[in-house]
């Protein structure tokens, strides 16, 4: 019984739908990138050069 069911998925459905789910999550963090200041940004790219240990989002 479980052997028909699995035969008679279609597991192209899947693929199609995992290619969905994942431009809609490149669309989601492409528009969050794209909305930051340049100040915020700024402050982003220069945590791997300060010692200081700090949250950029604070300031």
């Amino acid at each position: 019984m479980i052997k028909d069911i699995v035969s008679a998925l279609d597991y192209s459905d899947c693929a199609e739908a995992a290619l969905l789910l994942f431009v809609i999550a490149f669309g989601i963090m492409l528009y969050g990138a794209l909305r930051l200041s340049r100040e915020s940004t700024d402050r982003f790219a220069s945590i791997p050069l300060s010692d200081k240990v700090q949250d950029p989002r604070d300031e």
